[in-house]
């Protein structure tokens, strides 16, 4: 089976990522894309389309109005935002509404991943995905636990509260199941999003530690050299600069 996808964002550099990964999963996608959500509502009028995947902040029309737009015409339609990280209270509140899916820029592989095989019922590569097992469903509400709730001082026993299992047992199913152990892939998670926010924001580093969790500044610091090897102001100037080159390339 073949999906029509609508692939919906202002930058062309975000669009191409979406794409990519699509084709480096081997999802059967027919994508179109557009640039703003006016252009992206002409082409829902006459076409089609099984998946959008949208930006929400855009000129002209954004993700959010999109959305409703599009299922005023197709009310089958699967609906994914992709939001940042400032908009991210605004596209979760849509999701409260029942209205779309959401990823929260920078994306990544394994999220994407589990919303297309949630909407297609699709496993990579082009093969029918195997049921869900209790435990993969549990270590998938886990991880969105810890989508919803980093910017807070959250710990292994609030997300075992989350998904009605003791710590100790959780505690051992996510090490099981993901090789880690939950501490672990939070910390990760958090400077992920601080190292998209070094790059891609104004805010200071001490603002950017808060927002993702972090309050002990000192620390913050400590763990992103860690994980990265350089201070988070050698990674936002590199990464700038980087960012600079891309678009000048694009263009």
């Amino acid at each position: 089976m073949m999906f029509n996808v609508l692939v919906v964002d202002d930058e062309s550099v975000q669009r191409e990522g979406i794409k990519n990964l699509i084709a480096h999963y081997g999802f059967p996608f027919h994508i179109m894309e557009a640039e703003n959500g006016k252009t992206a509502e002409r082409i829902l009028v006459q076409n089609a389309i099984d998946i959008l995947i949208t930006d929400v902040k855009m000129p002209l029309m954004d993700g959010l109005e999109l959305s409703k737009q599009a299922r005023k015409t197709q009310q089958n339609l699967d609906i994914v935002i992709c939001s940042g990280y400032d908009e991210f209270e605004y596209a979760r509140s849509a999701i409260r509404l029942g209205v779309v899916n959401y990823l929260l820029k920078p994306l990544v592989k394994e999220e994407f991943l589990q919303v297309m095989v949630d909407i297609t019922k699709l496993s990579p590569y082009g093969g029918k995905s195997e049921p869900e097992s209790m435990e993969m469903k549990v270590i998938r509400q886990v991880k969105n636990y810890v989508k919803d709730n980093h910017q807070k001082d959250i710990s292994l026993s609030e997300a075992a509260h989350d998904v009605y299992l003791s710590p100790g047992y959780l505690s051992i199913l996510f090490k099981k199941e993901t090789g880690e152990n939950f501490s672990k892939y939070l910390t990760d998670y958090r400077l992920s999003r601080a190292s998209h926010l070094l790059v891609h924001s104004n805010m200071k580093i001490n603002d950017i530690a808060v927002a993702v969790g972090i309050d002990n500044h000192s620390y913050f610091a400590k763990l992103f050299k860690n994980k990265f090897g350089i201070s988070p102001l050698q990674f936002r100037e590199c990464g700038v600069l980087h960012d600079r080159v891309d678009q000048e390339q694009i263009q």
